[in-house]
């Protein structure tokens, strides 16, 4: 337990009382003006009229042109005056002289929840808000050129009545036919006061209500804006309830928030709306948009405290198992009754084919496209979207499987591999049937199949209970537990310089294991590849956070793993090690303290005039995770031979440090949490 700094250290600047004032709720309306510049208002400019249709929040405002400017050109105007009112004007006429005179400004929806904004007016240290009824964009309307159209359509009609007139004599008696209409069901009825048809007769039948413009300064606006800073004497609901409820009445509801949510891209996934669906729905969320995924990379996904046991039971409902690895069902990604954006084929094509790239996946690590092609009859480009969504080419193999076969889940879940072995059978069973698969075809599949797992997995079995930690304080089995079995090791010792560089270790971090493959430190191009991209991710994530922990820094890893394409570089895993190593590459520091419980890096050389107060924390940081204001301006000074400012240092303090209790704390330290 800390004992609490002095109040000098984040004292209170200025206590307010805050009122809430609904006198002209429903009629404060915020105007934006996106076409015009903002040095050019329209306050002196001179409002001629203004009407408004409360339910729709609809506003128009007719607006005077200065037609003595000479900016203005005469020509232009009277034309506009002559096609809209014609050469003989009268008391209806837009215009009351013979040029363009004026213009309307229509008002159109901006896209804002305006339940969210107030206008606040200080006075005499109190604070009073009033709630925006409506946020608006003022935009020029032209709808009255439209009359020149009009007249000239109603002048032709009145001509042909005319002629039609003279030339015919009396009309001929007709018969007339007389129809009643049925009655209108229910389902009828609310899809005709849905249709857009009907919504728009609705927003034109609603009368448009005058308003009275009063300029700034004059004694109508000041009485209005005193209206807004009365004191009730009524107290107010909002401000006597709990600090929990509260926060709530403050925050956006769900709906307004999916409302106002931009689309984001179809490779995008919100972690932050993650969070709010059920289990089962953020489970089918990251597999569809992973396609493939390892188990405890899913554990990482999902929030802090998960149960392992349920997400079995939601994954399996929406993925299939292959290699140890969990692949998302095809008809997740091909729903009923759609088809191919490529080709156009159907879904349920589609469906059969990509079940049978999975199957051929469980049986062995590649596959070739014309293989596969040849037996699912799909187009070529179905066939490569589907290899691309769970493998990527290898040179002179193939297409291989994205990840390595997980044998820790499918050694730690024996019942579940067993479950979906047997599912996999049936599924085979269907698919033999549906795409005419000879037993000669599925014989030979299944020898390749058995040769190659026999030649490339080696055994391994525990032989003790010996555990050591990682960086991050997460224990580990010794790999020297990890032994192979006696005809295992005589087939590597034979083959050791063709089949060394497929035998991966693995590294566990924070309760995520990534696979590390041998070839990236053997083969010159993948190596300069994997740590070109490493360089980038690393150094993006730790300038713009200055201070990261190595879990955290997996745990963004992994995230941005979970929505990379099949294939990415980076799935080839990362070490602890190369993460230190890249980071002092980059020029962060590795923090290397007796308080600190997993590796800790910071990035200080900065190359700014605040990079001495960076110093400053990171030489403060060394002894403790709680760092004091005062002290990192001391050393700051010293640094640097001049003083700082406490705004400032407090600034820097923010990138760094996270305030609690009035105390600042280093981001992703265990006190801080």
């Amino acid at each position: 337990m800390y004992t609490t700094m002095d109040d000098e250290e984040d004292p209170v600047e200025l206590e307010i009382n805050v009122h809430l004032s609904k006198r002209l709720s429903s009629n404060l309306y915020l105007l934006q003006y996106p076409v015009r510049p903002s040095f050019m208002t329209y306050d002196n400019v001179e409002l001629l009229s203004g009407k408004v249709k409360p339910n729709q929040k609809k506003l128009e405002l007719e607006v005077a042109l200065n037609t003595k400017s000479k900016h203005y050109c005469n020509s232009k105007g009277e034309q506009f005056a002559l096609n809209v009112d014609g050469r003989n004007p009268d008391a209806s006429s837009f215009y009351s002289s013979d040029k363009m005179d004026k213009q309307v400004l229509s008002s159109y929806p901006s896209g804002t929840n305006s339940g969210r904004y107030a206008l606040g007016y200080l006075k005499d240290g109190d604070l009073f808000l009033s709630p925006v009824h409506a946020q608006v964009q003022m935009k020029p309307s032209f709808h009255y050129l439209d009359k020149s159209d009009t007249r000239a359509e109603s002048k032709l009609a009145a001509q042909e009545a005319g002629d039609s007139s003279q030339d015919e004599g009396e009309e001929e008696a007709k018969a007339v036919t007389v129809k009643f209409a049925r009655p209108e069901s229910d389902i009828a009825k609310a899809r005709r006061l849905a249709s857009f048809g009907h919504m728009q007769k609705l927003q034109e039948e609603e009368a448009w209500v005058p308003l009275r413009f009063s300029n700034t300064y004059t004694e109508a606006s000041e009485r209005d804006l005193r209206s807004l800073s009365l004191k009730s004497e009524e107290t107010s609901n909002e401000f006597h309830v709990e600090s929990s409820e509260y926060l709530k009445m403050l925050m956006a509801h769900a709906d307004e928030v999916q409302h106002e949510k931009p689309a984001m891209p179809s490779n995008v996934l919100s972690l932050t709306q993650l969070k709010s669906m059920p289990l089962s729905d953020q489970v089918k969320a990251l597999l569809t948009n992973a396609k493939v995924i390892r188990f405890n990379q899913l554990l990482h996904l999902l929030p802090q405290g998960t149960d392992p046991q349920a997400t079995l039971r939601a994954i399996q409902i929406v993925a299939v198992l292959v290699q140890g690895c969990w692949v998302v069902k095809s008809e997740i990604l091909y729903p009923k009754d759609g088809c191919s954006p490529n080709s156009g084929i159907s879904s349920e094509l589609l469906c059969r084919g990509r079940d049978f790239v999975m199957w051929r996946f469980t049986m062995s690590r590649c596959v070739t496209r014309k293989e596969i092609a040849s037996v699912v009859k799909l187009p070529s480009e179905d066939v490569k979207d589907i290899l691309e969504q769970m493998s990527h080419i290898k040179v002179n193999h193939g297409w291989e499987f994205v990840f390595e076969h997980d044998y820790d889940f499918t050694d730690r879940y024996q019942e579940i591999v067993e479950r979906q072995n047997m599912l996999w059978d049936a599924k085979f069973q269907t698919l033999s049937k549906q795409l005419n698969i000879s037993e000669a075809q599925e014989k030979k599949i299944r020898e390749i199949a058995a040769a190659e797992a026999q030649a490339e997995r080696p055994r391994r079995r525990r032989t003790s209970r010996t555990r050591k930690r990682t960086l991050s304080g997460r224990s580990i089995s010794d790999h020297s537990d990890m032994e192979t079995e006696p005809f295992d090791i005589d087939h590597l010792s034979k083959n050791d310089k063709s089949s060394s560089s497929s035998h991966n270790h693995n590294s566990v971090l924070n309760g995520a294991t990534m696979e590390i493959s041998h070839d990236i430190n053997n083969s010159d191009n993948t190596s300069q590849e994997f740590r070109t991209e490493l360089h980038k991710f690393i150094k993006e994530k730790l300038c713009s956070r200055y201070v990261l922990s190595i879990s955290e820094l997996k745990r963004l890893l992994n995230m941005k793993l979970s929505q990379a394409p099949p294939g990415y570089i980076l799935n080839k895993g990362v070490t602890d090690k190369l993460c230190e190593q890249t980071v002092i590459e980059i020029g962060g520091i590795v923090l290397n303290t007796k308080w600190q419980e997993e590796a800790m890096f910071m990035f200080v050389d900065t190359g700014d005039e605040l990079e001495p107060v960076r110093k400053a924390i990171y030489e403060s940081a060394k002894t403790s995770n709680r760092l004091m204001k005062k002290t990192v301006m001391k050393n700051a000074e010293a640094i640097s031979g001049k003083a700082f400012p406490e705004n400032t240092v407090k600034n820097v303090l923010r990138d760094y440090c996270v305030n609690k209790n009035a105390q600042w704390f280093l981001k992703c330290s265990i006190d801080a949490s």
